[in-house]
């Protein structure tokens, strides 16, 4: 058997969707445990992108995918997702935990009074999850099995509204209500016992990805707080997030992007602007997949990469879009931070010393731009045949993290993967 955890490494973005569908081929089971719809994992099957929000990525290759107590559903989202997912694939099997709570119009609501009321914003997606956490923790949330079974969910849903004083806001709760109603009687047939099913998976053997959302760097204890989402994202909400024992994990895989990207405000140390990051933007295409909007470029930072590696425990390391820097002449990569001139050795724990750091960078010679031909070609005599500087860049993230790379990714689709 093995429990495989599929973990971001930056700040979301790192092409862990493509992955997960990579590793999922011939698993038994894809998981989602953790965030809701504000997290975006595009794949490509032949020449269509599918975007999924709540599914697990894997549920393209393996068919079979279950969303954990640890996921905020926003339940027409996620109809859409299962309609647009059979239309392009064929049927999956889709098991969802009755614990997982649920994102309702007032949580989006409130979303953006609070970025309103701020004294800075924070760039949140407007899902509604950051308010839907609020509810779960102040515990009157409302889950997925508690509205297949409350004959009074209209009354509840109005009561538990005066807890932000939104009442005179314009929602309209018995719409809400109605609404919800014909889509939990489309979605009841997917309720489960995910903790069980995941179980069961593993005692026969076969292979379970568990799937995380955003990167590490957003995890609302050990990131960029506040500019964070609204769950933890790291390796260890795995168990937590789909209802199993930390000894139902055997491996840790870590999602590195060549470079560094940020959607949204907060510190990026590495960033760059002008027309470099316009070329690398628009050459790997970083835009938002929920949002839409332009992501931030920044050199590799293996100074964040090793705390973030740390904090997972990583076992092995995917980097993807190596592809997308090619043909740039010289690169830099940040190997450490000063702040006012002093070298520091553990990664800033405020937003406030973040923003004082100087990056510590080394250069390193380009290789040539890989095209689609090019691409082909290694993809069909494997590692050796990448670019003598390529293979000399990962080989000093693999010496600077102590971690090998097992898996590179170049190109969009999911077999565009060479194994080292």
């Amino acid at each position: 058997m093995a429990g495989i955890v599929l973990i971001g490494l930056q700040w979301g973005d790192e092409g862990k969707g493509k992955i997960s569908a990579y590793l999922s081929r011939g698993a038994g089971l894809a998981v989602r445990f953790n965030g809701g719809a504000n997290a975006g994992h595009t794949v490509t099957i032949g020449d269509k992108e599918l975007r999924l929000h709540l599914l697990p990525a894997g549920v393209v290759s393996c068919r079979r995918a279950a969303i954990g107590p640890g996921v905020y559903l926003d339940l027409p989202t996620l109809v859409e997702e299962i309609n647009r997912v059979q239309e392009n694939i064929g049927d999956i099997e889709l098991t969802i935990s009755p614990r997982a709570h649920v994102v309702l119009k007032l949580h989006k609501e409130l979303d953006r009074y609070l970025e309103e009321i701020r004294g800075g914003k924070i760039g949140t997606t407007m899902r509604g999850i950051g308010p839907a956490a609020m509810y779960k923790y102040g515990r009157i949330g409302v889950r997925f099995g508690d509205m297949l079974e409350d004959e009074n969910l209209e009354d509840r849903l109005i009561k538990i509204a005066k807890y932000i004083e939104l009442k005179n806001k314009n929602i309209n709760f018995h719409d809400e209500y109605v609404e919800l109603r014909l889509i939990i009687e489309k979605v009841r047939k997917y309720v489960g016992n995910v903790t069980r099913l995941i179980k069961n998976e593993l005692s026969q053997g076969r292979t379970v990805i568990f799937e995380g959302a955003q990167g590490t760097m957003l995890d609302l204890d050990y990131g960029t707080y506040p500019y964070v989402t609204s769950s933890t994202t790291l390796a260890s909400a795995a168990a937590h997030g789909s209802g199993v024992s930390l000894k139902d994990i055997n491996e840790i895989v870590g999602v590195l992007k060549a470079y560094t990207t940020r959607v949204g405000e907060g510190p990026l140390p590495t960033e760059i602007s002008g027309e470099l990051a316009d070329e690398i933007r628009a050459r790997g295409k970083e835009y938002g997949a929920t949002t839409g909007r332009p992501r931030r470029i920044g050199w590799l930072d293996l100074f964040q990469l090793r705390y973030a590696a740390e904090l997972n425990g990583v076992d092995k390391l995917i980097i993807t879009r190596l592809d997308t820097i090619s043909g740039i002449e010289r690169l830099k990569v940040c190997i450490g931070y000063k702040i006012d001139g002093t070298k520091i050795n553990e990664y800033p724990e405020t937003v406030a010393k973040l923003r004082r750091v100087s990056p510590i960078y080394i250069e390193l010679n380009g290789w040539q731009t890989l095209n689609r031909e090019e691409i082909d070609r290694i993809l069909l005599n494997g590692y050796e045949e990448l670019p003598r500087n390529a293979k000399q860049y990962i080989e000093l993230i693999e010496e600077i993290l102590g971690i090998p790379i097992k898996w590179i990714s170049l190109g969009p689709r999911i077999e565009d993967v060479i194994e080292k």
